[in-house]
């Protein structure tokens, strides 16, 4: 039987079985309900958090001995000798949120107040994005850094208030890091660079003809060096890392399909460039063509490579390869596994048209880096050596990007669950919607596969992360990031993002963080876990070599935007899978020399496959695939997120985990953390946190109501928000949320081990402060604890012990 033959024969066979389980989940029940949730009205005064929830005391005001820079793979300060690789170097982890637009710019007399806010919260970090995404003329409320004319002019009072800003963080203890180019797109008849053809519309922040033409480069230079003068950044301690260049690069542009659509004159300079390349490489555009057995074709002339190429490395050219490659795909898509006959075979090319694919990729990947050279040059000359510096995140062109970002000093990565999805028109407010996942369940392997680019010689940042309202599990993404961050050993987490700075209304709004009161409460325990490392990173470590042979074929194969790429390459090659993540340190070793095939060794499984409990080593983090469930149990914290049903004990750590009533949806966030320095077990002052989902109101309806999330036009599987009154005949509700906010009540079983004869639980408003405390009948006293039950419509308790 041929090759052909087999791949029909199982397809079909999977493809029957496929249906008819599909058949039958039309009836299944969905991981979330619409109606079994029970509402509270709680939010949270930002301002005046008491001292049992102001977290406030981890910070201290920025001085000299606070610069940042990178050794061992890690960030450190200086310390007191001002000096970086001496004895009082001090490790540093940043816990950070993002700013976007206006909100970079506040009055004067409100930038304290929002400094004090995210230190309360736990930030030491604040990253300033989108600075140059929106023109702004206006002197009163500027909403970016530049104004209407030539680029780059700059906003006086953009620069004024900023500067400002930037002096109040400092004194609260809070970082910058810094966004060079975001969002400006480039104007042609302004900026006099190379004009489109007739109809065309430059591309949002002119990507990626903003990587490789010249006057673009040269403008964008001038820019940054502008913009750390204006804002004396030269020997700030606050200025802890800057980013050059967000979400793109030409490697990525290309795995993308976006250069396929070049044209004009910026389709001619790209192939100039790439003229130029195989001259130097090949010496004569023959010598190439024969290497590339394209001497009888069009392509002989040396002309761009078209993204759909690269498909000629996972199987070849001709019928049966196309055959092969949809079947894998299909196979795929279904969640099957995939037979011998259909396995990708992982070749560099020497010749042939998969040799001219790799050699356009290194073409890119040297693109790329010469526009980050540019950038770090002039970095460099404004604010010294020291200063961490990153291109783009790893996604936008995948390991390749590693060699591009030789001369970077550390890694940058984002992560989202369950973002927005727009049926119709791009960011319609009142058309969109949801898939309600999990971090835990939908978003789980690509949340530990973020390991996956990490560079063992560097600081590893995710500089974007959420899990945005009004995904009813986003209380967990603080906590759950923090925990795994914590035991990877990474260096950054960055929410995103912190308000709208246009409105500053503390309420829920897409992913605002302020007034979203679910995730606010999380906040301060999960900044002490990351910072305080208060969970100990995992004791082995795994480096994968990857040589530059290898990162070039994995990003000709569209390594993070096709299911060929690095997870698929690993799991070949190493037998590693995202679950390694959960009992390793894992990175990439980004070798100069290729690595032979010998060295090859298959990775290790510290686990039993047909176990869906996970344990990591030391037991301070589990997992359970039946919930999902993640939990912590450390001396200092102690940390429950996911959907657990039975309150039976397996094991001795079980008795930690919560027992849910039959009253609520079985889910919930559950974090206890002391609050006089001492380890759990002698505490006498705890903060418990009990956080689910987070709702705004329903404008008009009276009595006042959460907002209910509805199946998206009827559709199974997706979500939005019912409509407003005033757009009825849209689908959506919109992201824009009305006060006051809801959150949903977490009935629940809790054990706590003490020696203790006597304990107090005091429900707190939303400042934090103290409200009657709870009834004795709550309490059951064991001879090893107390067994604690909770219903009762606040999220923060403080418990107190004698």
């Amino acid at each position: 039987m041929s090759v052909a033959t087999q791949t029909m024969k199982y397809f079909r066979l999977r493809l029957i079985f496929a249906l008819s389980v599909a058949m039958l989940c039309m009836v299944c029940p969905s991981f979330v309900t619409a109606g079994d949730i029970s509402w509270y009205r709680f939010e949270v005064n930002e301002d005046t958090l008491s001292p049992v929830v102001d977290f406030a005391g981890m910070n201290h005001a920025l001085d000299a001995s606070d610069r940042v820079f990178v050794k061992q793979g890690h960030f450190y300060r200086v310390g007191q000798d001002g000096k970086p690789g001496t004895k009082d170097d001090g490790r540093v982890r940043f816990f950070g949120i993002s700013l976007a637009s206006a909100a970079n710019f506040p009055e004067e007399k409100d930038a304290q107040k929002i400094a004090r806010r995210l230190r309360k919260l736990g930030f030491n970090t604040v990253r300033l994005h989108h600075l140059d995404t929106i023109l702004s003329d206006s002197q009163e409320q500027p909403r970016g850094i530049l104004t209407t004319a030539a680029y780059p002019s700059f906003n006086e009072a953009a620069l004024r208030r900023l500067r400002v800003f930037i002096n109040a963080l400092k004194a609260e203890g809070l970082y910058i890091n810094l966004n060079l180019h975001v969002g400006y797109q480039f104007r042609p008849a302004v900026d006099q660079v190379t004009p489109l053809m007739a109809g065309e519309q430059m591309p949002f922040a002119s990507h990626p003809l903003h990587l490789f033409e010249p006057r673009m480069i040269s403008l964008q230079a001038e820019y940054v060096q502008q913009l750390l003068r204006r804002l004396e950044l030269k020997d700030e301690p606050a200025l802890a890392m800057v980013e050059i260049n967000n979400e793109s690069s030409l490697l990525g542009a290309w795995q993308r399909g976006q250069l396929d659509g070049l044209t004009g004159e910026y389709e001619r300079a790209l192939q100039q460039q790439w003229q130029k390349w195989v001259l130097r490489q090949h010496g004569h555009a023959d010598h190439a063509c024969k290497l590339w057995d394209s001497c009888s074709l069009t392509r002989k002339g040396v002309i761009n490579v078209k993204s759909s190429e690269s498909s000629i490395l996972e199987y070849g050219e001709g019928w049966l390869a196309g055959a092969q490659r949809f079947s894998r795909r299909a196979i795929n898509k279904l969640g099957w596994d995939t037979p011998a006959n259909l396995q990708q075979q992982y070749q560099v090319h020497q010749q042939g048209n998969g040799r001219r694919v790799l050699d356009y990729v290194r073409f890119l990947s040297e693109l790329d880096q010469q526009y980050l050279s540019v950038m770090r040059k002039t970095i460099r000359q404004e604010v010294g050596d020291l200063l961490p510096l990153t291109g783009t995140q790893m996604y936008f062109g995948g390991v390749a990007l590693a060699d591009a970002q030789q001369q970077m000093d550390y890694v940058d990565e984002h992560f989202y669950v369950d973002h927005y999805d727009f049926p119709h028109k791009e960011w319609d407010r009142n058309d969109w919607r949801i898939r309600d996942s999990s971090v835990l369940r939908e978003g789980w392997s690509s949340l530990l596969q973020r390991a996956f680019v990490r560079d063992a010689r560097k600081p590893f940042v995710i500089s974007e992360f959420n899990q945005a309202f009004p995904n009813r599990q986003s209380a967990e993404i603080l906590p759950v990031m923090s925990a795994m961050a914590a035991a990877q050993d990474w260096d950054g987490l960055f929410l995103f993002h912190y308000i709208d700075g246009d409105q500053w209304r503390s309420v829920p709004d897409s992913f605002g963080f302020s007034g979203h009161s679910g995730q606010l409460v999380t906040s301060g325990i999960s900044a002490a876990l990351f910072r305080q490392y208060q969970l100990r990173p995992l004791s082995a470590q795994m480096a994968i070599h990857l040589s530059p042979d290898v990162r070039t074929m994995l990003g000709a194969l569209r390594d993070g935007v096709s299911d060929g790429g690095l997870p698929a390459y690993l799991q070949s090659q190493y037998g590693v899978d995202h679950k390694h993540v959960f009992y390793t340190r894992l990175a990439m070793l980004y070798d100069t020399q290729a690595k032979s095939a010998a060295a090859i060794q298959p990775a290790v499984k510290p686990w039993s496959e047909d176990d869906s409990r996970w344990s990591a080593p030391g037991a301070e983090l589990r997992y359970s695939e039946a919930g999902p469930w993640l939990a912590a149990d450390t001396a200092y914290i102690r940390l429950f997120a996911g959907r657990k049903a039975s309150a039976s004990t397996l094991m001795e750590a079980d008795k930690y985990l919560p027992a849910f009533t039959e009253k609520g949806r079985q889910y919930g966030v559950v974090l206890l953390t002391s609050r006089d320095a001492l380890p759990l077990k002698d505490s006498r002052r705890l903060l418990l946190v009990l956080s689910g989902a987070t709702a705004t109101s329903q404008p008009g309806a009276q009595p006042e109501r959460p907002k209910q999330l509805i199946n998206y036009e009827g559709q199974m599987g997706w979500w939005t928000l019912e409509p407003d009154i005033n757009t009825a005949r849209k689908p959506s509700g919109s992201l824009d949320g009305s006060a006051p906010v809801w959150l949903e009540r977490v009935p629940v079983s809790l054990f706590h081990a003490s020696k203790s004869k006597k304990i107090s639980i005091y429900p707190l408003d939303g400042s934090g402060v103290r409200m009657k405390a709870l009834p004795a009948s709550v309490v059951t006293h064991k001879p090893d604890g107390f067994e604690l039950n909770f219903d009762f419509p606040s999220p923060w308790y403080e418990i107190v012990l004698d």
